[in-house]
């Protein structure tokens, strides 16, 4: 059988990563920021006070995503070979950059990230 050095990051998968922000809140927080149950959003400007105070009120998870950050995912998953898999996005410099980097690494995944 071949080492698993044979292995390392034989695929590589680049996109455009997301950051999901998981918690489970209050009512009023959700009216707070106009946010719908079971529903997805794209942050707008009024969301953007809202990650600082969910953070700070709620137990947050960061769950690093986007399509082909997923699908990289799900092939470590099936290779079962640490490091076989590498995934390559934008970031930005900050903590949920950090909190991005921490989630897929923790998958397995080799992270190459391009900081904006």
């Amino acid at each position: 059988m071949a080492s698993s050095n044979n292995y390392d990051g034989i695929l590589l998968g680049m996109g455009n990563p997301l950051l999901d922000i998981s918690a489970v809140v209050d009512e009023a927080f959700l009216t707070k920021y106009d946010v719908k149950l079971n529903n997805a959003i794209l942050a707008e400007e009024k969301h953007l006070p809202m990650y600082d105070e969910m953070s700070s009120k709620f137990n947050v998870e960061y769950i690093a995503g986007g399509a082909t950050q997923n699908s990289i995912k799900v092939a470590q998953w099936m290779l079962q070979i640490p490091g076989a898999t590498s995934y390559m996005g934008s970031i930005g410099k900050d903590k949920y950059g950090e909190a991005m980097k921490k989630d897929a690494t923790a998958a397995g995944l080799n992270v190459c990230p391009l900081c904006a």
